[in-house]
């Protein structure tokens, strides 16, 4: 409110010099001086270093010649005859370099020196202090705006008191959203000119006065605004001197308790006040009541106050605006404010007559029978999470004659309430949930031109639509209405000119071949649905300036150009999933006005046309991703010169980017080539993309090294060149990207370390740098990423050591450092990372325990520790963690048994409160995601998984260890397990016959372990079982009998296992008669002597080796031939047991 307040004070003072510049542009013939004031135009570009974006002309940041004429920047305003500089717009001048930092309260500032600023970093946060002197050239300045721009104070000797005598002009200045103290009051105060002061959210507290009772007045000011500050009561009796303020501003301060009125009384010009959002409980009468006649409105609301509170403000006889948040008590309206025009209250209240009321807007209120019809002068009603009677309406036909706007959320209204509610015959807006479907009665409201029913779980059709002939716009989004595609119902509103009708069920109804009586300029149809062709009723629309017919299966195999060809002001265009195909067709002539244009997700095939940028010069936005495109990238893309997105993803596109692009689109932000086949270096030394905010070019063939190009785009924010065949260092220019927050130069072929300065970037919260020829330590500069790094992937490189022990970042959900050389006990790093998702440190060579703070990870899904030398037991902190996917610890040296709490969930059964987290990082307009994929072993066999089927598996692997014990038989935990291998372990014991209730398992492997007894049977009840192996263990009795899925496995899942029987191990389970015993005296060897073999047996081999021996002493050849043999033959015994070993055993 009080910028608006302001603007129109500026706008006052304007209008009264109007006339006297009519006169004078006429005597000049029209013509103006050129340019700004030279020494003005060297003051501002001294002001430059602190406010970055001074000279930002009227068109874009990323312009290269910019323009000298000062008065032609966007931040600056000069008057049109003198040319001087009368306004300055310095508002948030840093904030896309410090963007999303919040500043610290408990800063430590350090005396400022004669220095032009002073910086102070705390938090990551840019603080300095300003030198108002280098305001003085503006002679003529009339408003200047510094907020947002972290000033914590002005350079000793050169605060805004040097202002007062040159800058006798300046009236309105915004000093909101910085850090200034108590001290600055005294600077500002000698500022006699001002008339308008915004200090809102800064640091005051009230400790010194507003205006100094010993020096000069603030005489003149009439709007203060001192919101989001410290300030207590005190405030009111250093408000009294200013005897002309008219709009004061206290929200979100201390105040509390009493407030004495004769405080406020002081301030008799006062029109509007604000004490909102503290907690006042009452105002202190003194010797008369409330004397403010000229007080229109007054926001009392979130407060204290009791129901008495209407009492005291009762002297207020002009009051017309009025908010009361959160009153206890009932109120009597009685109590005066006769004049009252606009209410905003929410209470439970008693109403008395309020005959003058024509704004009313109750939150959480119960209202009375006798409400309405007291309320004769009522034009906006807005009720919300309202208490009705359900009599309410049913008492009285209601006088609301008058009434043009109602507005219903969340009430308990009953059903019929728009049947008995009375005429409405003014009504022009209606907003309100209905039931089930559109009631007939809405053909009586004749005079209604706004209608939202949105939201809402409307069906049916809309037929009771078709009589509101006063209608101009209608919103029916987020229904289950049957919407025809020709809008046939529709078609007689000759007014309408908005419609938004997405989200309910599109149908094809009969063609109409009349043309509709409407002209619409917005329509929004995107659902679902089959469409058949395009509506007839879109070749009669003539002055469309917004169309969305997303995700309606249409028909159709080319691109609708004539709906550009008929709407010369056609601005957006959006047909996404609409199953379109063939070529895309340019429009002829070229349609110089569409802004937004997105065909993405269709079947277009073939080139995309040479001339594209000729044929649609003014694209800010294109999407063309997801189709069928091939060929080149057509040069002509760079004639378009307000080009700011382009998305060409997910095609088949080929060859390089084009050097004319790349120079020519120079306000482009937003550029994806990702998923194609584009190749060659990625930019030549041409290049002016300097605004680009988000690069993706991930998924092609493009080689070389990273351009040095690319150091000129100092606002990039994402840089994605993954999956290409870059070679090389990571440059070292990356580092002065301070708005740098995703890096991702994943699988590709760079070389070297990772540089020290990756640590220094100030946004950087996603790296992954995964399956490059990276090697080395892991620096200690990671160790400046604690507070802001989310997402870090170091796997498939050549990294070693151990992790840095001041690397603790607190924020991160994944981390993924696989396939390396790291080791060490698993370190701190990650204990008090509570909001770490993924943890895979697989295949590197960690020891120790695995620590007991792993319980801290409330919210870890998926643990990977494969392939490392961990040993002790399995923690049961472990069973702490309630959302556990995934638990692999194979190939360690675990022991012990395993704990019975395990359990694990797939996410996608976990409760609603809870969802498997996506990174999505977010640019102008658009987002792009990182998702790792995750190898896990499933049926004897490594897979890698990406989360998105992730979220829907569960498992446990805990094979290659050296675990004792029995297998657990409570399964409470693990009902939904869909993998379990405990194989190659030291098991004993049954097969846990409750693993039988395991309904979603597919993957069970118990191999390798010393099981005894059966097999149970109820394994058959395993529908979806896929892999079952119980092979070399102790089992007996008999194989499964071939039924259900226990059928399709065959000798190799039970091999191994000495006491089974069945035709599946190819032994009969029938009892065998025992041979009859031999006779006491018989001695039956059969046809050998068995005493003859073993003596001559002997004898041979004696004789072997004495011959052997003799030989080997008589020719000294033939005895190093022979042990060279011998070694041979040892050596290669010794490697292929070593080589087939682990394949055998599987780990």
């Amino acid at each position: 409110m009080h910028e608006r307040v302001s603007y129109m004070l500026s706008e006052q003072m304007e209008s009264k010099r109007l006339a006297m510049l009519l006169v004078v542009l006429l005597r000049l013939g029209g013509r103006l001086c050129e340019g700004c004031l030279e020494e003005e135009r060297t003051a501002l570009f001294q002001l430059k270093p602190f406010f970055s974006f001074i000279d930002v002309g009227f068109y874009s940041i990323g312009e290269k010649d910019r323009s000298w004429n000062c008065c032609e920047w966007e931040r600056v305003k000069c008057n049109l005859i003198t040319k001087r500089v009368t306004h300055l717009f310095l508002n948030d001048s840093n904030i896309i370099i410090f963007e999303d930092v919040e500043p610290s309260w408990d800063m430590i500032y350090t005396k400022p020196t004669n220095d032009l600023y002073y910086y102070s970093w705390r938090n990551k946060m840019k603080f300095w202090y300003l030198n108002a002197s280098l305001f003085l050239p503006f002679k003529e300045l009339h408003m200047l705006s510094l907020s947002g721009n972290s000033i914590v104070g002005c350079v000793h000797n050169e605060g805004f008191e040097k202002l007062s005598l040159e800058l006798n002009k300046l009236e309105i200045l915004d000093l909101s959203y910085n850090n200034f103290n108590d001290s600055i009051l005294s600077s500002l105060s000698e500022l006699s000119s001002l008339k308008s002061l915004n200090l809102a959210n800064n640091l005051l507290t009230g400790t010194n006065p507003v205006n100094d009772k010993n020096g000069p007045k603030l005489n003149k000011l009439e709007v203060l605004d001192l919101s989001e500050n410290m300030l207590n009561n005190s405030i009111f009796s250093s408000l009294g001197a200013l005897s002309n303020l008219k709009y004061l501003y206290l929200y979100h301060n201390k105040l509390k308790g009493r407030i004495h009125m004769k405080d406020l009384n002081s301030l008799r010009y006062l029109k509007e006040l604000d004490l909102s959002d503290n907690k006042v409980t009452e105002f202190v009468p003194s010797q008369a009541e409330l004397r403010l006649m000229n007080l229109k409105v007054v926001d009392l609301g979130d407060n204290l106050f009791n129901n008495t509170i209407l009492s005291s403000l009762a002297g207020l006889s002009n009051l017309k605006a009025l908010t009361l948040w959160n009153v206890r008590g009932s109120i009597d309206m009685n109590d005066g404010l006769r004049n009252l025009e606009e209410l905003h209250m929410s209470c439970y209240s008693e109403w008395q007559i309020l005959a003058n009321l024509v704004d009313l807007i109750l939150e959480d209120s119960s209202l009375p029978l006798n409400f309405i019809p007291t309320l004769s002068s009522l034009k906006y009603l807005h009720l919300s999470s309202c208490y009705v009677n359900d009599s309410f309406f049913m008492h009285e036909r209601q006088n609301l004659r008058n009434l043009e706007e109602l507005l219903l959320e969340y009430s308990s209204l009953p059903s019929n309430f728009i049947q008995v509610i009375g005429p409405l015959t003014s009504l022009k807006k209606f907003y309100s949930p209905l039931p089930r479907s559109l009631p007939m009665c809405f053909s009586n409201l004749t005079s209604l031109e706004k209608l939202d029913l949105s939201f809402n779980d409307l069906s049916g059709n809309m037929s009771a639509l078709k009589s509101l002939a006063s209608l101009q716009w209608l919103d029916l989004s987020y229904n289950k209405l049957q919407i025809p595609s020709s809008l046939g119902y529709l078609f007689n509103l000759s007014k309408l000119q908005y419609l938004s009708a997405s989200n309910n069920i599109i149908y094809v109804d009969e063609m109409h071949s009349v043309a509709p009586r409407f002209q619409l300029r917005v329509i929004s149809l995107s659902c679902c649905g089959n469409g058949g062709s395009f509506p007839q009723f879109l070749y009669h629309q003539h002055d469309l300036v917004d169309v969305t017919l997303s995700h309606i299966h249409f028909k159709v195999n080319q691109f609708p150009f004539w709906l550009l060809e008929n709407n010369t002001n056609l601005k957006r265009l959006h047909l996404v999933n609409c199953s379109l195909s063939g070529p895309f067709q340019v429009p002829f002539p070229s349609h110089l006005v569409l802004e937004d244009l997105d065909i993405s997700n269709n079947f277009f095939s073939g080139n995309i046309p040479t001339e594209i940028g000729a044929h649609l010069p003014s694209l800010s936005s294109l999407n063309m991703s997801k189709n069928d495109f091939n060929g080149s990238i057509p040069s002509s893309f760079g004639d378009m010169s307000s080009l700011q997105i382009l998305d060409l993803s997910n095609n088949q596109l080929f060859g390089g980017i084009p050097e004319h692009f790349a120079w020519g689109c120079s306000l482009l932000e937003i550029l994806a080539l990702s998923k194609n086949t584009l190749q060659g270096p990625i930019f030549s030394t041409n290049f002016s993309l300097m605004s680009l905010s988000q690069l993706q070019l991930n998924g092609n063939n493009f080689s070389g090294m990273i351009p040095n190009a690319l150091s000129n785009c100092s606002f990039l924010g994402t840089l994605d060149l993954s999956n290409n065949y870059l070679f090389g260092k990571i440059p070292s220019w990356i580092e002065s990207m301070y708005s740098l927050s995703t890096f991702d130069v994943s699988r590709n072929q760079l070389s070297g370390r990772i540089p020290q300065w990756m640590g220094n970037t100030s946004n950087l919260g996603q790296i992954d740098v995964a399956d490059n020829h990276l090697q080395g330590l892991i620096p200690r500069a990671f160790c400046n990423l604690n507070r802001q790094l989310q997402f870090l992937d170091l796997s498939m490189n050549n990294f070693s050591g151990i992790l840095p022990s001041c690397f603790k970042p607190s924020n991160i959900e994944e981390v993924y450092l696989s396939k390396n050389m790291l080791q060490g006990p698993l370190p701190n790093a990650f204990r008090k990372s509570s909001f770490l998702v993924t943890l895979d440190l697989s295949y590197n060579h960690f020891s120790g325990h695995i620590p007991n703070w792993i319980s801290n990870l409330s919210q870890l899904s998926y643990l990977l520790l494969k392939r490392n030398h961990f040993e002790g037991e399995i923690p049961i902190q472990l069973c702490k963690l309630p959302h556990l996917s995934l638990i692999d610890l194979s190939m360690n040296n675990l022991s012990g048994g395993i704990p019975s709490c395990l359990k694990v969930t797939a996410l996608n059964k976990v409760p609603d409160h809870y969802s498997w987290i996506s990174y999505n990082f977010l640019g102008a307009n658009r987002s792009i995601s990182i998702e790792e994929s995750i190898e896990y072993t499933i049926k004897s066999r490594s897979y890698t998984y990406k989360k998105r089927i992730l979220q829907y598996m569960s498992g446990i692997d805990l094979s290659c260890n050296k675990l004792t014990g029995e297998i657990p038989h409570e399964i409470k935990n693990i009902l939904m397990l869909y993998t379990l291998n405990l194989s190659h372990n030291s098991l004993i014991g049954p097969i846990p016959r409750a693993f039988s209730n395991l309904r979603d398992i597919e993957s069970l492997d118990l191999s390798y372990n010393n099981l005894t007894g059966n097999i149970p049977p109820e394994y058959a009840l395993l529908h979806f079982l896929q892999y079952f192996n119980v092979s070399y263990n102790n089992l007996s009795g008999k194989t499964p009998e071939k039924i259900g899925q226990l059928g399709t496995f065959d000798e190799s899942s039970y091999v191994g296992n000495p006491f089974l029987c069945g035709s599946l191990v190819g032994k009969n389970c029938s009892p065998i008669a025992p041979p009859k015993a031999p006779s006491d005296g018989a001695k039956d060897h059969g046809f050998i002597d068995m005493d003859a073999f073993y003596a001559s047996f002997f004898a041979c081999y004696i004789v072997v080796l004495l011959c052997i021996g003799a030989v080997s002493y008589i020719n000294p050849y033939w005895r190093q031939a022979w042990l060279y043999y011998v070694q041979m033959t040892i050596n290669s015994c010794y490697y292929f047991v070593m080589d087939n070993l682990p394949r055998n055993f599987g780990c």
